[in-house]
């Protein structure tokens, strides 16, 4: 998946300029997707099925230029059936497009700083980790069990959750990072724990802290069993159900562009910061 990301941008970099000035009087949203659509032309491993703007800002930064957050849905034509979704962000002042701007003095790129609100969606009864559902704060975070920072950070913020329910609702999302190979066999024994009705599971996990490194079901499930004194057995882990549910999370983790835990919301809005919300927690003192 990444190197056809790598090849889609580059194919956007190396025709920006002559493409995107070439669209006349059009409106800039109606240029940016004919641009897009044109560079991914079909050819012999995929086609674009459908390019979608999914948010569209105007740089504050610099006078005059938009930053487009796209969707590009694509089918592979050598695996039938198959689709996958490329997500990016692109940059365009009417004339040219970039893949990113850089700041002259720092040399930082724009494109790190930026990101998509949360809708309303994102605050369901099934993610609600602790608090109050109607709470007038809501905090989402994308956490993998087998990250180190979060297995320090989200203790910490369930703690501060649990402490001020009336101020916050805070939601949960899997989010298992290629970089810890045992997190989804950890993730769909969580869920089915869920659903055989063990309280808690998401907290003791984080409590627990395992040690996996390998994507060995039979192991993680010993680990687990073990901590929990439960019999989730290794057909229980791979039931369909299961999987969607864990691959949901991912998919909406995709579609807002994160590929790093633990990522935090507060409000709808990222917070790089992650710690915003004990702000909220220091007035209402």
């Amino acid at each position: 998946m990444k190197s056809l990301m790598l090849k889609l941008l580059t194919s956007l970099v190396l025709s920006s300029t002559l493409l995107l000035s070439a669209e006349g009087n059009l409106d800039l949203d109606k240029k940016v997707t004919n641009f897009l659509t044109k560079a991914i032309g079909p050819n012999d491993s995929y086609k674009l099925e459908k390019m979608t703007i999914l948010k569209k800002d105007s740089l504050k930064e610099v006078s005059g230029w938009y930053v487009y957050f796209v969707r590009l849905d694509l089918i592979l034509t050598k695996q039938e059936g198959k689709k996958v979704t490329v997500n990016d962000i692109v940059f365009t002042n009417g004339k040219v497009l970039s893949k990113d701007l850089l700041d002259i003095g720092s040399g930082k790129s724009l494109k790190n700083g930026l990101s998509l609100d949360l809708d309303a969606k994102a605050y369901t009864k099934e993610h609600l980790l602790a608090g109050n559902f109607n709470a007038p704060n809501k905090l989402v975070i994308f956490s993998d069990p087998l990250c180190p920072f979060c297995m320090d950070f989200v203790p910490e913020v369930i703690r501060d959750v649990e402490k001020n329910p009336e101020t916050f609702a805070l939601f949960y999302y899997h989010l298992p990072l290629s970089i810890h190979p045992a997190a989804p066999g950890l993730i769909r024994a969580m869920l089915v724990a869920e659903e055989k009705g063990e309280k808690d599971v998401v907290k003791r996990v984080y409590d627990e802290v395992f040690d996996l490194k390998k994507a060995d079901d039979a192991q993680i499930l010993k680990a687990f069993n073990t901590a929990f004194k439960t019999s989730i057995t290794p057909s229980e882990i791979v039931q369909d159900n299961i999987i969607k549910r864990m691959q949901a999370d991912h998919e909406y983790a995709t579609n807002l562009m994160i590929n790093s835990t633990p990522t935090v919301y507060l409000n709808g809005k990222k917070d790089d910061e992650k710690t915003s919300y004990r702000k909220l927690i220091k007035e209402k003192k």
